[in-house]
Formats: C-alpha cells, sequence, structure tokens
C-alpha cells in the first residue's frame, strides 16, 4: 500500500480502537468502528479494481482517495465528544480574551468587503486540499503526490487525534463568549450552514482546518514556488477568519499552525527516508 494509504488505514484503526477502550455509549463505538471499516474498504476497493479498470485509471484514483476519505477520521474523533471540558473551555476564551480584546474594536470595524472575504476565505478550506493536488497534476508534478499526503494528512490527522483529549465548543456557540461580535452576512450565514449540518460541534484542537491548508501550501511553496505563494496568503487569511468568525480559538489556530510546520519541517530536513514515502508515478514527474 502506499504511505497515504497507510496513514489513512492506520489512523483509523487507532480512533476505532480507542472508541472501545475509552468509556463511549455502544452506539458511539460502532459509529466510529464502522467509519473506520468503511475506509479500510474504500482503500482495498480501489487497489483491487485494478483487475477491471487497468493499472493507469485506478493509479490516479489512488491519488485522489484521501480527498475523499479525509473527514473520516473527523467523524471518527466527533463520536469522542459528548461534552466539553468547561475548565478547559473557559481557560481557551480567557486566552482569546488576553489577546483579542485589544483588537476587538478595529475587527469589528472591518469593510464589509473584508468581512466577506474573510467568511469566503473560511469556506475555501473545504476545497483547497484537492485544489492542491490539482496543482501539482498541473505542474506535471504527479510523482509528488504520496509526499503531499504524508505532510498533509500526519498533519491534520494528528490534530483529529488530539481533539477528543480536549473537548471544547467552538467560540461562535459558547454563551457569552462576546470577545469579537462580528456582523453577518451571507458567506457567514453559509458557513453556519455547512457546520450546523456536517461537523461535530466541536473545535478541533489544534485546527485541523489550519494545518491541512499550511501544510499543503507549504509542500507547494517547496515545489511549485508561485503557486505556493498564493496558497500561502490564502492559507493564513484562513487562519485569520478562523479567529475572527470566532470558529476557532487563537491558541487552537496558532497550534494547527506549528503542527503543519513541524511535520513540513521533518520532510524537508530528510528525517523520512525518501523510499518511505515515494510514488510509483515517477515517470510522470518533471523535476521542480
Amino acid at each position: 500500500m502506499r504511505t497515504s494509504e497507510w496513514i489513512q488505514v492506520g489512523f483509523a484503526i487507532i480512533l476505532a480502537a480507542a472508541a472501545w477502550i475509552c468509556p463511549l455509549t455502544t452506539g458511539r463505538r460502532w459509529a466510529a468502528t464502522l467509519l473506520a471499516a468503511f475506509a479500510i474498504c474504500a482503500v482495498a476497493a480501489v487497489r483491487f479494481s485494478a483487475r477491471v479498470l487497468g493499472p493507469t485509471p485506478v493509479s490516479i484514483m489512488r491519488d485522489w482517495l484521501p480527498v475523499v476519505l479525509m473527514l473520516v477520521p473527523y467523524w471518527q474523533a466527533g463520536r469522542f465528544f459528548t461534552e466539553p471540558n468547561q475548565k478547559f473551555q473557559r481557560w481557551l476564551v480567557g486566552l482569546d480574551r488576553r489577546w483579542l480584546e485589544r483588537l476587538a474594536p478595529m475587527l469589528r470595524a472591518l469593510d464589509a468587503r473584508l468581512r466577506l472575504s474573510l467568511e469566503f476565505a473560511y469556506t475555501s478550506c473545504y476545497v483547497f486540499v484537492p485544489l492542491g493536488l490539482a496543482v501539482l497534476y498541473a505542474a506535471g508534478l504527479r510523482c509528488y503526490t504520496n509526499t503531499y499526503w504524508f505532510v498533509v494528512l500526519v498533519s491534520t490527522y494528528t490534530c483529529y487525534a488530539i481533539t477528543p483529549f480536549f473537548p471544547a465548543l467552538p467560540p461562535r456557540i459558547v454563551a457569552g463568549e462576546q470577545v469579537i461580535a462580528i456582523a453577518q452576512n451571507k458567506g457567514r450565514v453559509f458557513n453556519h450552514w455547512l457546520l450546523n449540518h456536517g461537523s461535530i460541534q466541536a473545535i478541533s484542537f489544534p485546527s485541523a482546518h489550519v494545518a491541512s491548508t499550511l501544510a499543503a501550501s507549504l509542500v507547494l511553496l517547496r515545489l511549485v514556488p508561485v503557486a505556493g505563494l498564493v496558497f500561502l496568503a490564502v492559507a493564513v487569511w484562513i487562519a485569520v477568519a478562523a479567529v475572527v468568525g470566532r470558529y476557532h480559538y487563537a491558541l487552537d489556530v496558532l497550534l494547527g499552525a506549528a503542527m503543519a510546520l513541524a511535520v513540513f519541517l521533518v520532510w524537508t530536513s530528510h528525517l523520512i527516508p525518501s523510499s518511505f514515502i515515494a510514488t510509483t508515478a515517477t515517470a510522470l514527474c518533471t523535476a521542480p
């Protein structure tokens, strides 16, 4: 299996096993287990479909499979959330108050178009990672697909794995959390609708959104510098939007960024053997 597939299956199995160790209801345990089974079956099905579709289409499908499976550990982590740790949550709110109160008047006075751009930036995090992979394809660097997924998945999934130990509600729905009050706009209404219908109703700690988008940006910055700069600018704006929009606390945004940077530095420092994250598509690669 590819490294990305081992990462996907490994994290899914670890979270499923943890669900049976932790004091959860049977329903939550089975939900985490079935999600793991879905990830395992998806990886196996795509691999064995080569007998019908041929090696090239299946290789491309395997490149893109993590896009489909990235939310599996997120939903698994959500099975561990039953209620917030009130002490930890109050601490996060207190930190935000100390860090952001002086900026609050300026942030509340942001131009309406700037506020809307922040909401659009936050929405873009859902398509950010697959767009990064598309850039690698367009640049003729498909051979770096496994490397791309290694940096992105390890950064993101580590955030998901830590999340159950620090349960907290997002600041946008914490009663009395008014460090920054932002006016409603269409982008904000849409983001709230997505989160109300598709999220686990808790923060990922550290922020997986920030970790995944920054990780993708850093890899692109190394391999496709011009595109990487554009992606990095958007990733920074996403991080700002996460705090200003009260989707995340400032601390979990900073830790998400630190997670991505740490994994990226591990890769660039050659602490991971190149053979471990090599891909079979080297013939399709053009040197960056």
